[in-house]
């Protein structure tokens, strides 16, 4: 059980602060769209997300099982603790058709997804920085993120 079980209000507060990261980070990333995915307690699902800019896509972003590992981006950053970069959505070949689906439906074209991991140095979740172009990642990126899913953890 974590203090967010526990406590609904530190959920809120902490909701806040995630946004407020977001936030930041979009400025720091022009063009981007920046969010996060959260698992359950027990880590076997992806229970919720936050995108402040694309709230109807983060609500779609509910109950996906972590296993088998291949639905998504997040799903895997979070289950095999991997850094998983899609410089090209729409010609994405490792996961599910309705993960690429979904993301080109909300107009994300490329996007890569970082492990956030808590204390227990084990993934809980994961910090997205989303484009709407076909683009690979770059250096600025990359450190980006590094600081970002850190500063979410």
């Amino acid at each position: 059980m974590t203090a967010l079980d526990v406590n609904p209000l530190l959920k809120g507060s902490l909701d806040s602060a995630l946004i407020s990261l977001c936030d930041r980070v979009e400025v720091l990333a022009p063009g981007s769209i920046a969010g996060l995915t959260i698992c359950n307690p027990p880590r076997t699902r992806l229970e919720r997300a936050i995108f402040p800019r694309l709230p109807r896509y983060a609500a779609e972003i509910v109950e996906i099982p972590l296993s088998p590992n291949n639905f998504g981006s997040c799903v895997r950053a979070v289950a095999c603790g991997e850094i998983i970069t899609c410089p090209d959505i729409a010609n994405e070949q490792r996961f599910d058709p309705a993960w690429q689906n979904m993301n080109l439906r909300h107009g994300l074209r490329a996007l890569q997804s970082r492990p956030v991991y808590l204390r227990d140095r084990k993934p809980y979740g994961t910090f997205v920085l989303a484009y709407r172009e076909p683009r690979d990642e770059t250096d600025w990126d990359a450190a980006l993120m590094t600081f970002a899913a850190d500063a979410a953890g």
